[in-house]
C-alpha cells in the first residue's frame, strides 16, 4: 500500500510539474482546425444558413456561388443548381485567382456538404474568410436538407 501512495504522488508530481512547464513554453501554431490556431466561428467567419433560405437568395440575388464539398460521385448524383464542386483537401489548387475574384465579386457565397457534420464546410469558409471573401454561409443539413425540402437539384438520373 505504502509503494502504491508513493507512486501516485510520485506521478501527480510529475504530471503537476510538467504541465506548469508547458505553460512557460511559448505557443506554437498547430494545425488542429485547418491552417489557423483557432476553429472557424459562426458570426465571424461565416453564418449558419438553412437550405429554404438559400434557395431563396440564391434564386433572388443577381450573383450567388454555390460550393460543394461533396465527392466527384455523389456531385454527379445530383446537386445544387449551379454549383461548383470544390475539395477542402486540395483547396489551394482550386482558389484559383479567377474563382476567388468571382468569390469575392458574390452577393452571396453558399458552401454545402452531405449532411449534418459541417466540419469541412466551416473550414472551408474560414479559408474564404481569410482570402477576402465576405461572410460565407454554410447551409445547415447540406445537401439532405436541400433534397429533403424538395428544393431544385441538378444532375444524377432523369
Amino acid at each position: 500500500m505504502r509503494g502504491l501512495v508513493r507512486d501516485a504522488a510520485l506521478i501527480l508530481t510529475a504530471v503537476l510539474v510538467l504541465g506548469t512547464a508547458a505553460n512557460f513554453v511559448p505557443g506554437r501554431r498547430l494545425a488542429w482546425w485547418g491552417k489557423g490556431a483557432e476553429p472557424p466561428k459562426a458570426g465571424s467567419d461565416f453564418q449558419f444558413i438553412d437550405a429554404a433560405s438559400a434557395d431563396a437568395a440564391r434564386t433572388s440575388l443577381p450573383h450567388v456561388v454555390v460550393l460543394d464539398t461533396r465527392s466527384a460521385a455523389e456531385f454527379a448524383a445530383g446537386h445544387v443548381p449551379g454549383a461548383t464542386r470544390i475539395s477542402f483537401a486540395n483547396v489551394e489548387a482550386q482558389l484559383t485567382p479567377a474563382l476567388l475574384a468571382a468569390l469575392r465579386g458574390a452577393d452571396a457565397v453558399f458552401v454545402y456538404g452531405d449532411g449534418d457534420e459541417t466540419d469541412v464546410e466551416q473550414l472551408l469558409a474560414q479559408e474564404l474568410r481569410r482570402r477576402g471573401v465576405t461572410r460565407p454561409y454554410v447551409v445547415m443539413g447540406g445537401f439532405m436538407a436541400w433534397q429533403g425540402g424538395g428544393l431544385p437539384v441538378e444532375g444524377g438520373a432523369p
